[in-house]
Formats: structure tokens, sequence, C-alpha cells
């Protein structure tokens, strides 16, 4: 009966947020955020089944946090603020494993929408079928859908990140998306924090026009603060000296502990580059994944199509990027280089690397509004952002 109440009130909610932000934003249409609320929920079943067969973290996550009597005992950063989260719908509650799962889904959810109303601030793009552009066609991929679908991390730092990206994109006008973003992303993961924050340092150094120079130097200096005030944080979490968090022992033992997973290609002895490629684009048909690793190889496909475009046309415009794109491209590039490094094996790669895809997809539908909007010689005399 808890299901049939809260699939409900999650529908109605929707409809509510669809209606508001389509009168705010510019979107293809309403039916198409209803098509996306659809393919997210529908890989949210999937991914119930596959946690049903599988030994999904969601399951021992929902059994402590409703073995928790005291909601402020399972307060911390990383795993146990997942506790924390679940707690009032488990325990409080007392909902069930799969609605609980169904809420935390819609976390996931929401993050994606966030993620693509800001993409479709940013970017102008020449529809391709219908009202369709190359932004609503990259968020209905289903890897993104899938792992946001889950009681765990992946769902709530998703959300973090969108809030965050969301934030930065208007940063005077949302502050408070910036901070919300900002303490969820601390709370999973504190080094994603340090590396967006590092990110927003060097894309506003590298940035010379869109930002007045006082603004340059305020979010340079407000970065710098959060760097170091975050900092002993990080390197509490990473459990080292040095902001070298890589070299930590305690990531080190993580990473060899999934590296002896079942799921997956044991990644960890690779190279820099064949992590990062098996990060990105891996699994392909040849590493035998079963029907789930079939299924991802079509979708990687269609990154290394992706990937080849924003090295042929990015890097032509680069000049021309603003600073927000500069620091989602720093931050896909920065986060996908360390949990490449901590990422044991090609099942957990293909369940971290959906948290960036996103960032991925912006960087690359500005790749191509290029190609159809502008042509070398206009960019040459005017400066697009």
């Amino acid at each position: 009966m808890d299901v049939a109440l809260v699939i409900l009130l999650i529908v109605l909610v929707n409809a509510y947020l669809i209606k508001a932000i389509s009168n705010k934003f510019r979107m293809a249409s309403e039916g198409y955020v209803w098509l996306m609320f659809c393919i997210h929920f529908l890989l949210s079943t999937a991914y119930m089944v596959y946690a049903a067969n599988t030994t999904s973290d969601s399951i021992a996550y929902y059994s402590k946090t409703t073995a928790a009597v005291n909601w402020l005992e399972l307060w911390g950063i990383g795993t146990p603020f997942i506790h924390f989260l679940a707690w009032p719908f488990a325990s409080l509650f007392g909902l069930s494993y799969y609605v609980t799962m169904i809420i935390f889904s819609f976390f996931g959810y929401i993050a994606v929408l966030l993620f693509y109303i800001t993409a479709k601030e940013n970017i102008q793009l020449k529809p391709v079928w219908h009202n369709l552009t190359g932004i609503e066609l990259v968020f209905l991929l289903p890897n993104l859908h899938f792992w946001s679908s889950s009681l765990g991390k992946g769902s709530v730092i998703l959300l973090g990140l969108a809030f965050f990206t969301y934030g930065l994109s208007r940063f005077n006008r949302r502050f408070i998306a910036l901070v919300i973003g900002g303490f969820l992303t601390f709370m999973i993961r504190p080094h994603i924090l340090f590396t967006a924050v590092v990110s927003i340092m060097l894309g506003v150094i590298l940035t010379n026009s869109g930002i007045k120079p006082y603004l340059r130097w305020f979010i340079f200096l407000a970065a710098g603060i959060i760097f170091i005030y975050i900092s002993d944080d990080v390197l509490k979490f990473a459990e080292t000296d040095s902001l070298d968090i890589l070299s930590s022992s305690s990531l080190s033992h993580r990473a060899a502990e999934l590296g002896k997973a079942t799921t997956g290609v044991d990644i960890q002895n690779y190279g820099l580059f064949m992590k990062l490629f098996t990060f990105w684009f891996r699994p392909l048909f040849f590493d035998g994944q079963g029907l789930l690793g079939i299924i991802v190889s079509f979708e990687n496909l269609v990154y290394l199509y992706m990937f080849f475009i924003v090295i042929k046309q990015g890097v032509m415009y680069w000049g021309d990027w603003n600073g927000w794109f500069r620091i989602c491209l720093f931050f896909f590039l920065f986060a996908s280089f360390a949990l490449a490094q901590v990422t044991g094996n090609l099942g957990i790669a293909m369940r971290q690397k959906a948290q960036l895809m996103p960032f991925f997809f912006i960087i690359y539908c500005k790749a191509i509004s290029y190609k159809y909007y502008f042509s070398k010689s206009y960019l040459q005399n005017n400066r697009i952002g």
C-alpha cells in the first residue's frame, strides 16, 4: 500500500515541478520531461531487479538504517550520511526497502532534471527531430538514469553536483542552490567537492571574458577560502597527511578491496591512460560483462563518438568558452582522474562514471553548438561564451 501512495505522491510532485519550471525555463516541452520521468522510473525498476539478484549496497544501507534507534548517531561524512538521509523514511515512517529505493530514485531524477535545465539555459542547439535537440537526446541515455536510481551514494551525490552546477551557472542569483549542492557533495565525497573548488579556481584564472574583473577576484578568493576550509576534512576522509590524496593508504586499500569484487574487470593495476579509457568508455563488447555489459557497450560507443566531437570542435573553439563551461570541463577531467585512480574494477567504474557524465554531456552539447550555429569567420569577429 505504501508503494502506491508514494508513487502517487511523486507523480503529483513531478506534475507540479514540470508546470513550475516550464514557466521559468526554456524546455523542449512538458511532454519531454514526462518522457524523462518515465524512462528514469522504468530504469529504476530495472535497477531494483538487478539489485535483487546481486549483492547490492542498497540492501546493506537499508538494513543498517532500520537498525538504528537514534537518528543523530548516524550523522557522518561518507557512508554514514546515506544512513542519516534514509533514516526518516526507513525508520521513522517505517517505509519498506522498495519504497525507500523509489524515493532515492526520485532524488536521482531531480538531479538529471536540474542538469538538463542548466544545459538548456546555457546552450542553444538546432532541433534534430521535431523540437528535440542534442541536449534532449543525451539526457535520455540510460546509464545516467540506471545508476542514479538506488538507495546509496550515487543518487545523492548526483543531486549535490546538480544543485552545485545549477547554482554556479547563475552564481549571483542562486547562492542557496550552490550551498545545498556543495554541502551534499561534501557530505558524500569531500574530495569531489575539493576537485570542484580547484576547477572553479582554474576556470576563473583562465577566463578572460564573461565575468567582470572584481567578480572574478571575488570568486577566486571565495573558492580559495573554501579550499582551505575543507582541506583538513578531505585529509581526514582520505586518511592522509598530504593533499596528494591519491597517495592515501585508505583510498589505496579501498581500491584494492573493490578490485577483489566479482562485478567487473580488475583495473587497479592499469596505467593512467588505460584507467581513464576504461573509466569513460568500457565495458565494450569484448569485455564479456553479460547482458548488462552488452547494453552498456552500445552506449559507450556513443560516448566514444561524442568524445571525438568534443576534441574536434571543442579544442578549435576553446577560446570562446566562458568560465562556466571551462569549470565543467576541468571538473569532469579532474574528477575522472580522481575516481579512476581509486576505482578497483569495471563494475564500480560503471556506477561512478554516471555521476560525471552530465558534465560530459554539457561539454559535448557546447562543442556541437558551434557546428549548428556559427561559422569560423563569425567566431573570429564575435566572442561567443
